[in-house]
């Protein structure tokens, strides 16, 4: 799936002995930016292949992106975007090690600092099956092999730390990974304990360095510490750092969004955070 409006740059694998790429050659990827045209365009990957439809429009509302998916030339799925796209990319990436590319459609809505979609299509021998991640603020995530056996695990993090107890900059969400399995993406982060540390450390950091907004980091680094089993340090370590004068995040909201009360301070409301995200168990 590829996102919002803006110019598009093709990297083309196959080219014409003139060097000028069109619609009926095969490309490696495809990339749309904000100043993009309408164009046509396929890529292709072993047995599968992508064609790209997207329609600049005069507005920003008007711009959409259409994909059609096909296996050894039969097509199986047409896709769009629910909504218009600043950027995106139209990829084929091989998530799961088994020599057949998975197709990504990255996309980017615009916005404050928001929203990333990537979306999966993966062939299961008769269909093209589909996963969504996200929308997800920023990039989104990315897909690494953390261990070097071959399959992606899809790094991002946890956006319900964003904004929780600090502005979107002040905040310091703690690691989400996600690997693709038989029934979907799972969630694996606790396998990747080099991973977690790394960025355990980055945080502590950070709380060392900074002096504003130290509650934002603090709270996805007493988090980070629990998915390292490490929590009764995490929680010494915010005790000491944090700052007793800021009342960001204190606030307690009903089912309706109303406020309805406060914690006394952060370590409490950090602490109820922990238990609805499901980090903590309810004691």
């Amino acid at each position: 799936m590829v996102y919002d409006i803006i110019s598009f740059i093709v990297t083309v694998a196959m080219m014409v002995s003139s060097g000028v790429a069109s619609g009926a050659i095969a490309a490696s990827k495809i990339n749309i930016d904000y100043d993009s045209e309408s164009f046509e365009q396929d890529i292709s990957q072993g047995d599968i292949r992508v064609r790209v439809d997207y329609r600049a429009g005069e507005s920003f509302d008007d711009r959409q992106l259409y994909y059609v998916l096909y296996y050894q030339d039969e097509a199986y799925l047409q896709g769009t975007p629910e909504y218009p796209i600043m950027r995106g990319e139209v990829r084929f990436q091989d998530i799961d090690n088994d020599e057949r590319p998975e197709v990504i459609v990255e996309s980017y809505t615009g916005g404050a600092h928001c929203c990333t979609v990537h979306q999966i299509y993966r062939w299961t021998g008769g269909e093209f099956e589909e996963f969504i991640l996200g929308p997800a603020d920023g990039g989104g995530g990315s897909f690494e092999d953390l261990d070097g056996d071959g399959d992606l695990e899809f790094l991002t993090f946890n956006g319900g730390f964003l904004y929780r107890f600090s502005s979107y900059a002040g905040s310091f969400p703690p690691s989400l990974i996600l690997s693709l399995g038989d029934d979907g993406f799972e969630d694996v982060t606790r396998e990747y304990p080099q991973e977690l540390r790394s960025r355990a450390e980055r945080m502590r950091s950070v709380v060392q360095e900074r002096d504003y907004e130290i509650n934002g980091v603090l709270a996805g680094y007493v988090a980070q510490k629990i998915l390292l089993d490490e929590f009764e340090e995490g929680w010494e370590f915010m005790l000491e750092h944090y700052d007793r004068q800021e009342d960001w995040g204190l606030d307690i909201y009903n089912e309706d969004g109303d406020v309805i009360g406060q914690h006394p301070d952060f370590p409490t409301a950090l602490r109820a955070f922990l238990v609805e995200s499901g980090y903590l168990d309810d004691e």
